[in-house]
């Protein structure tokens, strides 16, 4: 595992304990199990006391309310939940819904990156996500590779290998048989990387969900939140159907976190934009082929590809529609210009996909950062999640551990900190390209 996630400092046990303790009792005695700390066994005094003083490894147990229930909000509310917290976790059009970013059916999954950071944090979101799918009973990973393709893929080969990623190089008869369908360019590297492949999103949100509320966590939705104001005992969140004071809250709200963290003070840059993908059957064998990420050059679009089952083979332009996001919105129109620019590169670039269609074509919003990364932090009492950026869903197991450190009061882990807030000034340009479709942020 390497520093991607220390050893733990709490007593999940103990924790798990003292959760199912709390959904079994009353108000009365539940008040005094969330006054007792794990670290050193002792009581705790004073209305909504978060750690003991007495160890510095100490926590008390705290009501939290997550905002936004998608790839980081909702695995957070399920570790906080298992690790014996009040949990509320809302969301204002509920999990999965098509108008959030953690819509559809999946996801590329990927250890492959070009920084050892992120491969680490890969890995112990594959072990999540595999904890998951025992404790579920659902496929939640399907390891049919994924191609690299471009100039960027030299250094992406030499950072995957120093973690010990295996990586197989791939010419023209190497093409052919893992992905026949795929044209082979000559002038341009390729590569395999088995262990990757597809993320059922879907669900795997559910699952994680039904983990959740069996630690004891309310989702409840639909449920928008109005306003959140710090207090002196942590935070007051009013929503459309009540008002929760809280020790903390966690703002996952995906892009409607542009419109909500100005208020609390985040100058945090972020850019809503609508990105649109068709799925292509060609011959029917598309259902094995693996993933694929033919990375952005000068003159050259970005493009992703993926299997997902009873739909066809995904294809993405890797650029997002800025102009066609709005935060009312509950589904997002499909654009026809762009979907011809979609058919146009897989006659050209993966032409044994194309016989008819595409069978199908979706929308969904992406939340960009400038450096097109997630990111997260903590001040005072509240937590932010944002800039999805394509990017979290890979992670979400894992996303929901470093979070829910951060809701404790925790130091980031050592992998982590290249996410965190600071990074970003509030003045950091985003770049955005020329494409056929007009100028595009990537997302």
């Amino acid at each position: 595992m390497g520093s991607a996630r220390p050893t733990a400092r709490f007593d999940q046990h103990g924790r798990a304990v003292v959760a199912r303790l709390r959904r079994a009792v009353g108000r009365r005695h539940r008040e005094r199990l969330d006054r007792w700390c794990f670290a050193c066994g002792s009581s705790l005094r004073g209305s909504r006391a978060r750690w003991c003083g007495r160890a510095t490894d100490g926590s008390v147990l705290m009501k939290v309310v997550v905002v936004g229930l998608g790839a980081m909000g909702l695995p957070t509310a399920r570790v906080l939940a298992e690790r014996g917290h009040d949990v509320i976790g809302v969301d204002r059009h509920g999990i999965s819904a098509p108008a959030g970013s953690s819509a559809g059916e999946t996801r590329i999954f990927r250890l492959a990156h070009d920084r050892p950071e992120d491969i680490r944090l890969a890995r112990r979101a594959l072990e999540l996500w595999r904890e998951l799918e025992q404790l579920s009973g659902e496929q939640l990973i399907d390891q049919v590779g994924l191609i690299l393709r471009g100039q960027p893929v030299p250094a992406w080969v030499t950072a995957m290998r120093d973690e010990g990623l295996v990586v197989e190089e791939l010419d023209a008869s190497g093409v052919e048989r893992v992905f026949p369908e795929l044209a082979f360019r000559p002038d341009e590297p390729a590569v395999l990387v088995p262990a990757d492949g597809v993320v059922f999103a879907r669900r795997g949100l559910a699952a994680i969900a039904a983990a959740a509320r069996a630690a004891g966590a309310e989702l409840a939705m639909p449920e928008r939140m109005l306003e959140i104001t710090e207090t002196p005992a942590g935070v007051r969140v009013t929503t459309d159907l009540r008002v929760i004071e809280a020790d903390a809250a966690v703002i996952a709200a995906g892009p409607w976190a542009e419109e909500l963290l100005p208020p609390l003070g985040f100058s945090l840059p972020l850019v809503p934009a609508i990105g649109q993908v068709s799925y292509w059957r060609g011959g029917g064998t598309w259902e094995r082929r693996p993933s694929l990420v033919d990375f952005q050059e000068d003159g050259k679009m970005g493009v992703y590809g993926l299997p997902t089952p009873g739909k066809g083979y995904k294809i993405g332009l890797d650029y997002g529609d800025e102009a066609a996001w709005f935060s009312d919105a509950t589904e997002w129109e499909r654009h026809e210009f762009e979907e011809e620019c979609n058919r146009e590169w897989v006659a050209k670039h993966a032409p044994g996909l194309v016989t008819d269609g595409p069978y199908m074509t979706e929308a969904c919003p992406w939340t960009m950062t400038p450096d097109a990364e997630y990111t997260y932090g903590r001040r005072g009492a509240i937590v932010v999640a944002a800039g999805c950026c394509g990017h979290a869903m890979k992670f979400t197991p894992v996303l929901g551990e470093i979070l829910a450190d951060l809701t404790e009061g925790r130091e980031l882990w050592p992998d982590a900190k290249a996410f965190a807030l600071e990074r970003i000034p509030a003045e950091m340009p985003f770049t955005r390209y020329d494409t056929p479709m007009g100028s595009r942020i990537s997302i």
